[in-house]
């Protein structure tokens, strides 16, 4: 039945679908900041909401900021935090909201702005009435009321707004020009209880007032009842906005006189909105003129056509519920339908793969009880192969444990004389270097068969435990004095922390513990870098005693971390080159004392091995066994990898950097070229490459395997930094496959040895490397003359300098600040250095070795040339020549020019004046 679930899975999954009814896209969502909640602005809102209502996939939210500027401010920075897709705003006050206008704007927010304005362009589009307009038809109303001459009283919008700074200039300019006089004007603030009290107090002052002009009905409405109060009911009263309930009625009961209609066109504002969002065109500005007049004869009719409106309104948004509801009902009914007719599609679909099932199962039965049959053979033939390759195995095994038997009888006949030898008082200090050597790695060699049978052993079950008592904090303390010297010439802090107290009494095989330690010491030491920490402690904790060596080196990759004890496992970062079975021995160790071993890495950071040994006591009483150390203190030293770097430099002689991870062929290398050349010695590629730009050696020996940056690496670095291009390079390795030669010299090697190597080879071709760069040097012209020639120039040619591009790029920028600086009697070759952006000593061998001549000497005669240039084709005198080309003196120059051309500045003048005439 399980291979039904995901038919039933899908039968779900579509009902939900379908049930859910049909996906609607996001709807547009179009913000509108209204600066105020008046009778005009909820008309407005009222045509919004209608004009919405035709638009599918449009949703308006309006907020209200009742003519405050920090609320309105909110409201618009409320739209762009809940992600609307445009937003729509009256601007409460100009000088206060264009900031955050502009802010919206420029983030890319659509912005219509409506009935108000704002401080320079930083909208998508406005619409507003023409409000100068509506205060000139104001004030030719006021002119029919009162006559030319008459006294007006103006009560003005918010200060700032733009509709009344508009509405003022409009009635202003009309009223002077018609003889209208103003007696004053005041601030109503747009709202009844404001202008009540401004009016009522002008009236105190202006008793003789012929009317009232108000830029909105309600300050009209309020100027009326402060009219009433002093008993002035026949002064006249002109509004503005004719909002139905309030400016059209109040004319038709005769409380104000007249009033003009404030276009709202809130579905023309939406419309354009929604024109913007969808990519539509759109006028960027709407301006509505020719304002209509509202007074007495036509106020009652504006009422009632309001009224109808409102009617049909109402009747629009029962339509739109009902048809609504409609839709839900007939998704509904749909969805029901299409999930009924998925149900039947579904069970003929289930009905057919249960039938085909039962057909594949029977077919399948029939052909699983054949293949039984068949892997029963099959069986019985792997039974006899893996048998047999158990037996193949197992002779291979105890092949490799009897050859490992017979190396140590020769080893130990080698051994014993290569250590006489290496103490003999008769041999040289090369070849005292050299046995210490031999006898150094006879050592290892004999430390590797034991591991191995040892291995065996366990594997045969023949490896047993010596256990005596012994105070392990004392042992430990004892072994890690062997590394102290190791530490002091690495500049590592070796740290011990290890407890001596009578409670680290137990038993263990000392041999093997021992083993345990100077195996993972000496791991520590390999991969912790210079002025590095390696910490050794030690303590008991309830039965168990627990040993810990960590360090600051490069940490193990965490894929590997659980695969080091894993024997013949080999990690970059743990041993690279060691045969694999350390740190296996050193768990096969630790687990036969009952005890655990763990590994925990951070790479890049270092790395803490945990050795757990349960506490147990033997018999035999032994309360302190001295330690007797398997490996004395110089192969301990050996073990941590030691790099010491001892160039004993001899004067005029070659330098050979010799670049190796091996400590032992660095040695052996310096020891067969020491007496010859100078011998530096680098321990990985990127030291390597470091060195050679620091000293510019005339040769560089290169092994090619090396962790981090490999001999490959290293030598494509180094040809193609401009300081080392020149340098020839001699690969090592110890393989010889052709494949690897190709690499070599594709990443510019000159030359290629195979380890291991014939140490008269080894010299042969060191001579000929740096005997060749020479010869090239000598049959390209820049070997410098015994006898300087007449008319030479001294400077070699740009094109004999390199055979490759990136030293004649070098060159042509020393000869270009060379050109540059002929005049300068003040430069260095320091300064040369630093205009070519490396050091005075890198600066000298890379010109020394491209050219054979030095600095000082390309510049000089190259001034030298271009005097005798000068001496020959200019009326200048010898000084004049003298300071032009660099010379401090004539004097020294003449010296200079004699030496190079075999006569004096004086005489190529007199000369070659003699070959004119």
């Amino acid at each position: 039945m399980k291979r039904f679930y995901p038919i039933v899975y899908i039968l779900i999954v579509s009902l939900t679908i379908l049930l859910s009814g049909c996906r609607h896209e996001r709807p547009m969502r179009i913000g509108v900041s209204q600066c105020s909640d008046d009778d005009w602005r909820r008309k407005m809102n009222e045509e919004i909401f209608r004009e919405a209502m035709f638009h599918d996939n449009i949703e308006v939210e309006i907020r209200s900021a009742d003519d405050s500027n920090e609320r309105q401010i909110a409201d618009l920075r409320y739209f762009v935090d809940n992600g609307f897709d445009i937003i729509v705003a009256a601007p409460n006050e100009a000088e206060a909201l264009t900031p955050i206008i502009k802010e919206i704007y420029d983030s890319g927010i659509p912005v219509v702005l409506f009935d108000r304005d704002i401080h320079g362009d930083s909208f998508t589009a406005y619409q507003g009435a023409d409000n100068a307009e509506i205060g000139r038809s104001a004030a030719k109303k006021a002119l029919s009321y009162v006559g030319a001459g008459g006294k007006v009283l103006e009560i003005t919008g918010l200060s700032g707004s733009t509709p009344a700074e508009e509405r003022k200039r409009g009635f202003d300019m009309c009223a002077a020009d018609d003889g209208l006089e103003i007696l004053a004007r005041a601030d109503g603030k747009w709202n009844y209880d404001d202008a009540m009290a401004k009016v009522d107090s002008l009236l105190d002052i202006y008793p003789d007032a012929d009317l009232i002009y108000a830029h909105n009905d309600r300050m009209a409405v309020a100027a009326r009842a402060a009219a009433d109060r002093h008993g002035l009911s026949d002064i006249k009263i002109i509004g503005i906005d004719a909002a139905p309930n309030i400016g059209i009625k109040a004319v038709a009961d005769s409380v104000i006189d007249a009033t003009f209609v404030y276009p709202t066109e809130g579905y023309q504002l939406l419309r354009t909105a929604t024109a913007i969002l969808n990519g539509e065109p759109f006028e960027r500005t709407i301006m509505f003129r020719n304002p209509i007049m509202v007074d007495a004869a036509n106020a009652a009719i504006l009422l009632r056509q309001d009224e109808a409106l409102r009617g049909e309104t109402e009747k629009i948004n029962v339509l739109s519920d009902k048809i609504d509801d409609f839709w839900k009902r007939h998704s509904l009914q749909t969805a029901i339908l299409y999930g009924a007719f998925v149900i039947l599609i579904l069970l003929a679909v289930v009905i057919f793969l249960m039938m085909r099932s039962y057909w594949s199962n029977r077919r399948h039965r029939i052909e699983v009880e054949r293949r039984n049959s068949e892997l029963a053979g099959q069986k019985e033939e792997i039974s006899r192969l893996y048998q047999q390759l158990q037996d193949a195995t197992q002779s291979k095994l105890t092949f490799f444990t009897n050859v490992s038997h017979d190396l140590r009888t020769p080893l130990t006949l080698i051994a014993d004389p290569v250590a006489q030898l290496a103490e003999a008082p008769n041999l040289t200090d090369s070849q005292h270097t050299l046995m210490q050597l031999a006898n150094k790695n006879v050592k290892i060699l004999m430390r590797l068969i034991k591991q191995i049978l040892d291995i065996r052993k366990f594997d045969n079950g023949q490896l047993r435990l010596k256990l005596v008592n012994v105070n392990l904090g004392v042992l430990l303390s004892e072994w890690i004095v062997a590394f102290s010297n190791a530490a002091r010439k690495r500049h590592i802090v070796l740290t011990n922390e290890i407890s001596t107290s009578d409670d680290m009494t137990t038993a263990v095989d000392i041999d093997k513990i021992e083993r345990v330690i100077f195996n993972l010491i000496p791991n520590a030491f390999k991969f912790t870098p210079e002025n590095g920490t390696i910490k050794i402690s030690a303590s008991r904790r309830d039965h168990d005693i627990i040993i810990k060596v960590s360090d600051t080196g490069c940490g193990i990759p965490p894929a590997e971390i659980n695969r080091v004890f894993d024997r013949f496992f080999k990690t970059d970062n743990v041993n690279p080159e060691g045969s694999g079975i350390g740190l296996a021995l050193t768990k096969v160790f630790v687990e036969m004392h009952s005890g655990s071993i763990s590994v925990d890495s951070t790479e890049g950071a270092g790395t803490e091995f945990t050795v757990v040994i349960p506490v147990t006591h033997v018999d035999a009483a032994a309360a302190s066994v001295p330690a007797v150390n398997i490996i004395p203190e110089e192969d301990a030293a050996e073990l941590a990898s030691l790099d010491v770097d001892n160039a004993e430099v001899k004067p005029d002689a070659e330098v050979v950097l010799v670049i190796d991870d091996n400590p032992d062929i660095c040695t052996l290398v310096k020891s067969l070229l020491s007496d010859k050349y100078t011998v530096i010695q680098a321990h990985s590629g990127a030291d390597g490459i470091r060195k050679a730009s620091k000293y510019i050696p005339d040769l560089i020996i290169c092994d090619i395997m090396m962790p981090g940056t490999d001999g490959f690496e290293t030598c494509r670095r180094i040809k193609d930094e401009v300081v080392t291009s020149h340098i020839p390079v001699l690969l090592l390795t110890a393989c010889s496959q052709d494949v690897e030669r190709t690499e070599g010299y594709r990443c510019g090697a000159d030359g290629y040895m195979t380890k291991p190597f014939d140490s008269q080879m080894l010299l042969a071709r060191c001579e000929a490397l740096i005997r060749n760069r020479r010869n090239i040097l000598e049959s390209a012209g820049k070997a410098k003359p015994e006898a300087p020639a007449r008319s030479q120039a001294a400077a070699p040619a740009v094109s004999a300098v390199a055979n490759k591009d990136i030293d004649d790029e070098f060159y042509n920028r020393f000869m270009a600040v060379v050109e540059a600086e002929i005049g300068n009697a003040e430069i260095t070759v320091e300064d040369f250095a630093d205009r070519l952006g490396m050091s005075r000593v890198q600066m000298y061998r890379k010109i020394k070795a491209l050219t054979n001549y030095s600095p000082t000497e390309i510049l000089r005669n190259v001034r030298l040339k271009r005097a005798a240039v000068l001496l020959k084709t200019t009326e200048a005198t010898v000084s004049e020549i003298c300071y032009k080309v660099g010379f401090a003196t004539p004097s020294y120059f003449t010296k200079c020019y004699r030496e190079y051309y075999g006569e004096s500045p004086s005489d190529t003048q007199a000369r070659t004046s003699k070959a004119k005439d």
